[in-house]
């Protein structure tokens, strides 16, 4: 007996169409299991990361009045001539995100960011709490590998002197002392022309949480000094021929964020003070110098600093260059 005339006209694939649909009725809960399947698939693989990556790349330059973006891709840009390059690793982008964010930064899907990526444009930033922001010129790269983040910055004097010259800078300072006879008024004004400070912390340094790093180097510059008393007022300025700076960084964590504590000190200072005898310049450039070192570590700041809290992902290994060159 021939049986083809009572079959459905679709044959199998009708047959397998009216089965799929027996099924997505009695059991809904296969569909949406093979979604979120398919969904975690995608967010491991980085597939959902590398298709909002564009989406992130173009809002970026809105996130933030603090920064502006003029370029952004893969091609190779230098350092600025005047600015800031900073060189991370991807990996070590998503270390900060975790410390800083806690588990929100779990929601970052992979291949979010990308892994050889370069940013360049300004950024305003202030070289002192007191001191008014300055737009400084920045590369940020993302390298592959890179251990630790490295930082490069390089200013001329001119904008560095003119940041620093406000009531209440260390470049700038008034201070009373009394006496016998009275009391007089010590001013100095520091003018640099050049200053070179580097931190690097070793491979076997790298390993272990950092609570230390000395920033040190040296500069070149003048003091101008002037005393006023009761019966009159006298001033002069010192050449400064070499000033070597060293500044100790402390780090203490708490549970409110991270403490910082600095001690600044000069070593040594090379300077000449015109119409004075050589034999008698000795112990003037050592009040020069203690009184160098006192107006750039004063008590009041150091308090104040160590009330302040800085977010615990901070990160601490960063390699450290400055480099101030001598501007017209």
């Amino acid at each position: 007996m021939d049986l083809a005339p009572c079959l459905p006209s679709t044959g199998g694939a009708g047959m397998l169409s009216v089965m799929a649909e027996q099924v997505k009725k009695r059991h809904p809960w296969l569909r949406r299991l093979a979604g979120v399947a398919l969904l975690i698939l995608l967010w491991s693989s980085g597939a959902v990361g590398w298709a909002l990556r564009p989406l992130l790349l173009l809002a970026l330059p809105r996130l933030s009045n603090h920064y502006t973006i003029a370029y952004q891709g893969r091609a190779e840009v230098a350092d600025p001539q005047m600015g800031a390059a900073l060189d991370v690793s991807e990996p070590r982008l998503r270390k900060l995100a975790y410390d800083l964010l806690g588990w929100k930064a779990g929601l970052i899907p992979p291949g979010l960011i990308p892994r050889n990526y370069v940013f360049s444009g300004e950024a305003r930033v202030r070289f002192d709490d007191e001191a008014d922001p300055v737009e400084i010129p920045l590369v940020v790269r993302l390298v592959p590998g890179l251990p630790a983040p490295a930082l490069r910055a390089r200013f001329p004097s001119g904008l560095v002197n003119a940041s620093l010259d406000y009531d209440g800078s260390f470049a700038s300072r008034a201070k009373q002392h009394t006496y016998l006879l009275g009391h007089y008024e010590t001013i100095h004004w520091i003018k640099f022309d050049t200053v070179k400070l580097a931190s690097r912390l070793s491979d076997k340094e790298l390993k272990r949480p950092v609570t230390f790093r000395r920033l040190e180097g040296e500069a070149t510059g003048s003091v101008r000094f002037k005393v006023k008393e009761n019966i009159g007022a006298a001033s002069m300025t010192a050449r400064v021929r070499r000033m070597e700076l060293r500044c100790d960084l402390e780090f203490k964590r708490y549970l409110d964020g991270l403490a910082l504590a600095y001690k600044i000190t000069i070593p040594e200072l090379d300077a000449d003070i015109p119409n004075l005898a050589p034999v008698f310049e000795g112990r003037p450039v050592e009040a020069l110098r203690k009184t160098l070192e006192e107006s750039m570590a004063r008590p009041r700041k150091l308090e104040r600093l160590a009330r302040k809290r800085f977010p615990n992902g901070i990160p601490l290994d960063v390699a450290v260059e400055i480099e101030v060159f001598k501007s017209e």
